[in-house]
């Protein structure tokens, strides 16, 4: 039987949270405010109104710490709502195969929450289905999650992830 994927999969090392759902249909809890270009991209607009280089530098470092304490802030009640840790081995934009903090039905639907970055803080969330268990060769077992329902939004995230990590797969080889 030939495999047809729209999304690209690739391996990574990557944190996630998960809750279990009584309902396939149940609301999301799970909802990441948009990426407001906090980064570099605020510095360099600040540095564009005319302000002192010292003012520039000072505001930029305060946005620095800030947005380093709502990452850790956001860690906490992450755990609080998520309590299942998940260590993600291979992602794509149609799920992810993961190892679990507890032990997982197959066909369980799950709400799912991926750090794809710790600094800046970025994360994405979806809906999925355990399709199956797996046991790799340490022991462990690894669940494969399919997505059933994400935000455009989300999906992006990964996409972009995805397709970045790959660049810099490609970018240390052309050294080697």
């Amino acid at each position: 039987m030939e495999e047809k994927r729209a999304f690209m999969r690739i391996p990574t090392r990557l944190s996630g949270y998960l809750r279990l759902l009584p309902d396939p249909e149940d609301i999301q809890i799970f909802r990441e405010s948009p990426f407001l270009g906090g980064g570099p991209g605020l510095c360099n607009d600040l540095r564009d109104a005319g302000m002192s280089e010292a003012l520039h530098t000072m505001l930029c470092s305060i946005n620095a710490k800030l947005d380093m304490l709502l990452s850790m802030q956001s860690r906490d009640e992450l755990t609080a709502d998520f309590p299942v840790t998940m260590g993600i081995v291979e992602i794509s934009g149609a799920g992810v195969r993961f190892t679990a903090s507890q032990e997982l039905d197959v066909e369980q639907y799950v709400e799912s929450v991926v750090v794809l970055s710790r600094f800046p803080l970025r994360m994405a969330g979806a809906v999925g289905r355990i399709l199956r268990q797996e046991q790799s060769p340490d022991g462990s077992t690894v669940y494969a999650l399919d997505f059933t329902r994400i935000r455009e939004r989300d999906l992006e995230s990964i996409v972009q992830f995805v397709f970045q990590s790959q660049r810099d797969d490609l970018r240390g080889k052309k050294w080697d």
